[in-house]
């Protein structure tokens, strides 16, 4: 029986080690054996800029989407809002993730689960977007 060895970890306590390529989710492939050079993650997620900002999920509602109860989302609120995008908005000053859809009526909120019914135009009086998510970091292990 093989034995799992542990990576060694990166030295540098600033920057993550990045493997070249995509990670398979079936058998290794042999040229796996080359790497990149070390990144940024806060610059490849953009969260020192000023207008991206930071927020944890609670619940299950957008399940479906990916986005799970705990995860992490990065919000920038300098990306205009379209039909289609996962937005954190405020609806009546609750804040609330959803996937932002349009409608003869007018703006809908949409849920990734079958459990939560969408929310239409009749069913707040305000709603304000405060950013679109672009970044979804989701814990697998703790």
């Amino acid at each position: 029986m093989n034995s799992l060895t542990p990576y060694p970890l990166a030295a540098s306590n600033q920057l993550l080690q990045v493997l070249a390529g995509c990670a398979a989710g079936g058998f290794p492939s042999p040229a796996a054996d080359y790497y990149e050079p070390p990144l940024s993650l806060d610059e490849r997620l953009n969260i020192r800029a000023p207008h991206v900002w930071l927020v944890q999920v609670e619940g299950d509602s957008m399940r479906d989407a990916g986005i799970y109860d705990g995860g992490l989302l990065v919000v920038d609120r300098s990306i205009t809002p379209i039909a289609g995008h996962i937005v954190l908005a405020y609806v009546d000053n609750q804040p609330l993730v959803k996937r932002l859809a349009r409608s003869p009526a007018g703006w809908l909120l949409e849920s990734a689960n079958p459990d939560y019914k969408t929310i239409t135009p009749d069913e707040y009086g305000t709603i304000e977007v405060f950013g679109v998510v672009t970044w979804d970091l989701t814990p697998h292990a703790q």
